[in-house]
């Protein structure tokens, strides 16, 4: 079983068999699944959960990166914004193959990767230019919480939030626009995700990837 639920009572609920496949039986009908999806309105609260869910395992910290092991309120669904000292900012003709290597880094395989790219290419078309991140899964967590039943042996989420830079205001990004051109292994310590274990076919996985426009 698996729920998820946002403070200010919007929940989502699903009762599926997973197959080692990575397919799901939807228990009670013959319909077999893919993947789940789930989308919610943000509120105009900036209240978050009091403790994230205990599903997730705590990913490992480094020293020498930001420690995210204490929630914090800087992913607030109505209010976040991406900014020039924590995003990446480019062409919007190099979003699709840097989130490749980006998505890749993050732990996400070949259908992921391209499903994620899919389905939010259209926003991107909508820009020239478009900056982006990645939220901590603290965080993200903090703001939706997940609870999986039985436990799985690891939880990934994945949630981008981007929006568009208007050529007016490209001057300010350069820092965003230099980043975008360095190695993508960062947001694999920034998120938080754990690439060894990611790897281990034997464990029992959720993996969820998502995201959100900023207008």
């Amino acid at each position: 079983t698996t729920k998820g639920a946002l403070k200010h009572g919007q929940t989502a609920e699903w009762n599926v068999l997973a197959r080692p496949t990575g397919l799901m039986t939807v228990v009670g009908s013959a319909v077999d699944v893919a993947y789940l999806f789930w989308e919610a309105e943000s509120s105009l609260s900036s209240d978050l959960p009091d403790t994230p869910p205990s599903s997730r395992p705590p990913s490992p910290s480094n020293a020498a990166e930001p420690q995210l092991s204490r929630v914090s309120s800087s992913f607030i669904p109505h209010i976040t914004r991406c900014s020039p000292d924590e995003s990446v900012m480019m062409p919007t003709k190099d979003v699709p193959a840097y989130l490749d290597k980006a998505l890749l880094a993050l732990g996400l395989h070949t259908e992921a990767r391209t499903s994620f790219i899919t389905y939010w290419l259209p926003s991107f078309l909508k820009h020239n230019h478009v900056a982006l991140r990645f939220v901590p899964q603290v965080e993200y967590e903090a703001a939706a919480p997940l609870d999986v039943s039985p436990p799985p042996d690891l939880v990934t989420r994945i949630f981008m939030v981007f929006q568009g830079i208007s050529a007016d205001r490209i001057g300010g990004w350069q820092k965003a626009r230099e980043r975008s051109l360095e190695p993508v292994d960062f947001w694999n310590r920034l998120v938080g995700t754990e690439e060894t274990r990611q790897r281990d076919p034997t464990l029992f996985q959720v993996l969820e990837w998502g995201g959100m426009e900023i207008q």
